[in-house]
């Protein structure tokens, strides 16, 4: 005999479409649902054959090639299906043309701030500056939210640390300091433009991971410059630089990167990508950029090869020579390349 607590049992599966990568949205949205009763189960990518029964499955994406792994378990649910995320924000048209649902674009109110035990958190919600290449102006607004009694974890994920409130800037720390959390890593970092003596002051109490911040074009020179004078007392591997590559030539994009170099940072290269791209490598190709020269440029930065030899003697993983500086036609480590060479 059934009894009347299994019937009234409710039970969803949150899946996130983006594992490895922590996924914080689909963590709250999973504790919400805990809270009002239901019997949670999450899975880790995409859990394939996944036990049936489920009253509501929730796909959670946070970037855009992640989203298409989310549709045939949406199709063979059997059941609700919620899907939201950031990747969904230039995705929602996308993901109804193929599966025919709506998807929730934005945060979600009903569990943006959620209580619970998490790895990382939003002190604040929103950014000013308003990047063309960004979506958290669209996702989260230009002006800022404020959270005064968010829960410090170790990741702190604000998006323009900068440019908050003085007095909530001071919250912040405060808030680290009292309750003991170890603050690992400011997880989307500064804005150089903005950046003073006095903001480093204030967070050097609390930072033991790097301070990140981005310099994606050549008008940025002087800001970045003068933010990494600032610093210039951290080590250099407490300088995390992103540096956006394949949105201006190449000399522009080494130039940016070697300077982060010279001026005692570490850069962190990222390809130029559209915010629909189906691919990690679904490059935008401008100037006089190809995809392999995209991806090895990368490697080349990201794995801290400039340490040990100079860019124009680095070699990809097939030992072919690759001569990323004046090679823009013949990317010799290219598909096509080794085809042309096995038939030589």
């Amino acid at each position: 005999m059934t009894s009347h607590s299994s019937l009234t049992t409710r039970r969803a599966g949150v899946i996130n479409l983006s594992h490895p990568h922590y996924n914080l949205g689909a963590e709250k949205l999973a504790t919400w649902l805990e809270s009002d009763g239901w019997v949670v189960e999450r899975f880790a990518g995409d859990p394939g054959l996944f036990g049936l029964g489920f009253d509501l499955v929730c796909l959670s994406a946070i970037f855009s090639w992640d989203v298409p792994k989310g549709v045939d378990i949406a199709l063979s649910a059997g059941c609700e299906v919620w899907a939201g995320g950031p990747a969904f924000l230039y995705m929602a048209e996308w993901w109804h043309q193929q599966t025919g649902l709506t998807a929730t674009v934005g945060l979600d109110s009903r569990f943006e701030r959620q209580r619970g035990i998490y790895r990382m958190c939003f002190a604040a919600r929103g950014c000013p500056v308003g990047c063309h290449f960004c979506g958290v102006p669209q996702l989260e607004g230009k002006e800022y939210t404020f959270d005064w009694e968010f829960q410090p974890t170790p990741i702190l994920c604000d998006n323009n640390l900068t440019d908050e409130p003085v007095a909530f800037q001071e919250h912040i720390v405060r808030r680290y300091q009292g309750s003991g959390v170890r603050l690992a890593d400011a997880n989307s970092g500064f804005e150089p433009k903005n950046f003073t003596e006095e903001t480093y002051q204030r967070w050097k109490p609390i930072m033991r991971g790097p301070w990140r911040f981005g310099y994606d074009y050549l008008p940025e020179r002087s800001a970045a410059k003068r933010m990494l004078h600032i610093l210039r007392e951290e080590p250099s591997k407490k300088k995390r630089v992103y540096v956006m590559i394949g949105n201006e030539p190449f000399d522009a994009c080494l130039q940016r990167a070697n300077e982060v170099i010279e001026w005692g940072g570490e850069p962190y290269c990222q390809p130029f990508l559209p915010k629909t791209a189906l691919s990690r490598k679904d490059y935008i190709i401008r100037h006089d950029w190809t995809a392999d020269k995209l991806t090895h440029f990368a490697r080349y930065f990201n794995r801290f090869l400039w340490k040990y030899t100079p860019l124009q003697e680095y070699r990809c993983g097939n030992k072919q020579p690759f001569n990323i500086i004046s090679d823009l036609r013949i990317p010799l480590c290219s598909d096509t390349a080794k085809s042309e060479a096995r038939a030589m």
